[in-house]
């Protein structure tokens, strides 16, 4: 792509970056929904809804799973860099408000219809979903290995009765 059709679309290093951590966004949450498809036909497959507990337990694996996807710390990145810069937090304010959705309406569908209706899941997912995204920070310099963060027992038991 030339540098005029380039700079025609992104009038700016903010709008461009920007439009990239959308992009990375919309990658993680296709990536999620696919990992959360209940017919995949491989081993990690989702537990029936009817089994709480394993449906659980999976969805909370598959969950902390995406806090260490390549397009994830991409985004970490620009995040912290809107931090000093309100035009470039401006640009992906709103986009971030529409991500919490779609990962709210995703959950659901990966908790199962038994997990999702208590009352206090939309709550616990919040709770969970924040600790885990700042667990993951604490993975960039830790060199511990995320798969056997020991919160992960917690974290299934917040959605269990």
């Amino acid at each position: 792509m030339s540098r005029g059709k380039l700079l025609h679309h992104f009038p700016s290093k903010r709008v461009l970056l920007a439009a990239a951590v959308r992009r990375l966004m919309e990658e993680r949450m296709d990536d999620a929904l696919e990992a959360h498809a209940d017919s995949a036909p491989d081993a990690d497959a989702a537990p029936d809804a009817s089994d709480v507990p394993a449906r659980v337990a999976w969805a909370v694996a598959r969950m902390w799973e995406t806090f260490f996807a390549p397009n994830f710390w991409a985004a970490m990145e620009t995040w912290i860099a809107a931090r000093t810069d309100p035009e470039l937090a401006g640009e992906i304010v709103d986009h971030e408000r529409q991500v919490l959705r779609r990962v709210r309406e995703r959950s659901a569908v990966s908790f199962g219809d038994v997990a999702a209706s208590a009352p206090e899941f939309r709550r616990t997912l919040d709770l969970v979903f924040t600790s885990m995204r700042g667990m993951a920070l604490t993975y960039t310099f830790s060199g511990r290995d995320h798969r056997t963060e020991p919160m992960l027992d917690t974290w299934t038991e917040a959605f269990l009765p």
